[in-house]
């Protein structure tokens, strides 16, 4: 959803914002998917046959995932080509059929009238050889049609390999904005099985049942975002690129949370790295705390990452410990159910929750926007 440079800005802009107090009612759409501008409701044109195939792949984590499905639909819409299904591999290359992560049904019969979709299944014996394209995200109609289209009247199979545009990609290229059928791809088609989305709820709803009000703070913190080495800072703007667990701690205590709140982190198992945490907030949890022993042990490391994503997509307060595509994409999914209550850390003195929204919340700057109407 946002370029590679957008989401590094957040980091170090947010300490010049001046915001009007959180709100603490929340508004009636709360948790309700907002209404997408396009509704796929114009009618198709009838007996128009594809003229090839386009097939990619779900690669790294789920924050790469919405992206690189969107990126593909364009592809396909623009060019007239048949989706095909794509296979998901994980960071260190375990790989899973469409259809075990993600709602097979329900995504090709929302691109109905859109792109036709067709099962992966169809096409693993075949002998037809692709034509790897790399296509910056939210590539433009033109790009597609000059860059990527004369190889595909060719050889009528290419499979698309997205990548995110620097701040060098030449505006040509890309569109500014979310285009509608991109937006319909992320918000509207792409939805987890119904198996896996019941897990996602299960915890949810056991993490609610540990506070008074049924809230939660989801915070993105693994040990390995920071590696070995140290977050980088900003001394005139009073920024870091990333924050470590004690600092998120000591960041929750300036604005005002109480010790008894209750936190989700996305860290696997809880960790030295996480004593000082606990310590502050005793009511941390992590998926070897939430989930069950056997369920743990069932769930493979791709499952686990796509459910810390849909959990912080869904809790009462969304806190990145670092820049980079995975928030970028969570703000995305929150925009898109009206959850906006995202805060950002940051070495400044205010002790006001509203001095550190993001400002993707806060300015309206984030692509996802322009895909709902009010």
């Amino acid at each position: 959803m946002a370029s590679s440079y957008a989401y590094q800005e957040d980091f170090t802009q947010m300490s010049r914002h001046s915001l009007f107090q959180l709100p603490v009612d929340k508004s009636k759409k709360y948790g309700q998917r907002s209404k997408l501008c396009w509704n796929n409701s114009s009618p198709t044109k009838e007996g128009v046959q594809p003229k090839g195939f386009v097939t990619f792949s779900l690669t790294d984590g789920p924050e790469y995932h919405v992206s690189q499905v969107a990126n593909a639909v364009l592809v396909a819409k623009y060019l007239g080509g048949t989706l095909v299904l794509p296979e998901i591999i994980g960071d260190k290359g375990e790989k899973r059929r469409f259809e075990e992560i993600y709602d097979a049904d329900k995504f090709i019969s929302s691109m109905s009238g859109v792109i036709q979709v067709e099962a992966r299944k169809h096409h693993e014996a075949s002998p037809k050889r692709f034509i790897d394209v790399k296509v910056p995200y939210n590539a433009n109609r033109n790009y597609i049609m000059t860059k990527v289209g004369p190889i595909f009247q060719t050889t009528q199979n290419v499979r698309v390999i997205s990548y995110f545009p620097s701040s060098t990609t030449k505006l040509a290229e890309v569109d500014k904005d979310t285009n509608p059928y991109s937006c319909w791809a992320m918000f509207e088609a792409l939805r987890l099985k119904p198996e896996l989305q019941k897990l996602v709820d299960s915890i949810v709803g056991s993490l609610q049942s540990r506070d008074p009000n049924g809230q939660f703070v989801a915070i993105d913190y693994k040990t390995e975002m920071l590696g070995t080495g140290t977050c980088q800072s900003n001394a005139n703007e009073g920024m870091k690129n990333c924050y470590n667990p004690l600092e998120i701690a000591q960041f929750l205590q300036r604005i005002g949370y109480p010790r008894d709140s209750t936190i989700y982190v996305t860290q696997s198992k809880a960790d030295r790295s996480l004593c000082l945490l606990k310590d502050l907030y005793p009511k941390t949890f992590t998926k070897e705390n939430i989930m069950q022993e056997a369920k743990m042990g069932e769930t493979s490391e791709l499952e686990q990452a796509i459910i810390d994503f849909h959990i912080c997509s869904v809790s009462e307060v969304f806190v990145p410990a670092k820049s980079g595509l995975f928030y970028a994409n969570v703000v995305g999914n929150r925009i898109a159910t009206s959850r906006i209550d995202v805060l950002v850390p940051a070495q400044i003195t205010s002790n006001l929750a509203q001095d550190h929204v993001s400002s993707f919340i806060a300015k309206a700057s984030h692509p996802a926007y322009a895909c709902f109407c009010q």
